[in-house]
């Protein structure tokens, strides 16, 4: 067998494509399995702590192993896990569990804004006359379950904001209310934030009047937040 054939074979037993033909092999295949292990369940304690109450450890094995046998794209470890969600949500595995994609977005979206904090730089005085876009180091998605109070018996839309906070030094989640969030996800950042407010406003027939000012307090804040800039 040619060098290129051994070294194929090699990573095929390792990664359970191929039945492991020597021990010393096999020790490789624990050591690497291991290695996916301990940062999925780090990334995903929850997951983690629903797997062993529901006695889900074979099946989970069985998907890291076949998780393992794909291409990863990303060369950093942190990202792994969000590729093994990925995966996930397009394999047999855990097919039960209805609400696993809320759940594993949720729990790495944590270690995603951590990742992306950024140095506190002073921030220019905020003006509704400036045009302003959504930080990509937040999360902003809409789940189908309460992830938070991690209530997953029955679904429960729940539109959901999640960004570093320099004073507290950790990652903050605040639910938003429905309006709120189609704003954010729909700035036009070729408009300053006025013009924005008066556009969705008369899109859904609310009152500039009313809603206006409190629309401009909000964002204000998650300017200040650094959820816009």
């Amino acid at each position: 067998m040619s060098n290129k054939n051994n070294q194929k074979s090699f990573v095929d037993q390792v990664k359970g494509k191929k039945e492991v033909q020597k021990k010393s092999i096999g020790v490789y295949k624990y050591l690497v399995h291991h290695s996916f292990f301990e940062v999925l369940i780090n990334a995903y304690p929850e997951f983690y702590r629903i797997i062993k109450e529901k006695k889900l450890e074979k099946e989970f094995d069985k998907s890291i192993y076949k998780f393992m046998q794909t291409k990863a794209i990303s060369p950093y470890i942190w990202q792994m896990p969000n590729e093994y969600r990925k995966f996930l949500k397009k394999s047999k595995y855990f097919k039960k569990l209805s609400y696993l994609n809320d759940l594993l977005h949720f729990e790495y979206s944590e270690l995603f804004v951590f990742m992306q904090k950024s140095s506190l730089i002073k921030k220019k005085k905020f003006t509704s006359q400036k045009a302003y876009r959504v930080s990509k180091s937040i999360i902003l998605h809409k789940y189908k379950y309460d992830v938070i109070n991690k209530s997953f018996d029955t679904q429960e839309t729940l539109y959901l904001l999640g960004y570093f906070d320099g004073d507290l030094q950790e990652v903050v989640y605040r639910p938003l209310n429905k309006l709120l969030f189609v704003f954010l996800k729909s700035i036009n950042t070729t408009k300053n934030l006025k013009k924005n407010i008066k556009l969705f406003l008369h899109k859904y027939n609310l009152s500039i009047k009313i809603y206006a000012k409190e629309f401009e307090n909000v964002l204000e804040e998650l300017y200040e937040k650094r959820v816009l800039y």
